[in-house]
């Protein structure tokens, strides 16, 4: 079993290592870099390849909790899945829907050994 880790850094890029096709029963991980606050990674339309939906929700702040996985569902179609990354304004800031940091991104189910 292969698998994959998706990088979410600072500035909200997104890097896929080794690259973002998976197939089914992979571990895909997400993990933050740079970031001390909460992430959000939603599948768009709730549309999951995993076998824990989401939404997952990183905090940047602990080491424990900056990083998770799951495995990519036994089940899941061939195709891309996209997700949005938003960061979570703290309680302290006022930021409205507009103005929080989200990215978009995908992840590849292939069907090919």
């Amino acid at each position: 079993m292969a698998g994959i880790t998706i990088e979410i850094f600072s500035n909200m890029d997104i890097r896929y290592v080794p690259g973002p096709v998976v197939r089914p029963g992979d571990t895909v991980t997400f993990q933050l870099s740079g970031i001390s606050g909460d992430v959000q990674v939603s599948f768009d339309g709730g549309d999951s390849c995993l076998t824990t939906p989401g939404p997952i929700l990183l905090r940047g702040g602990s080491a424990k909790s900056s990083e998770t996985w799951s495995s990519v569902s036994t089940m899941a179609a061939a195709r891309q899945y996209t997700f949005t990354v938003q960061l979570v304004p703290s309680a302290s800031l006022s930021a409205g829907p507009d103005e929080m940091a989200t990215k978009k991104g995908g992840i590849d189910v292939t069907a090919e050994p």
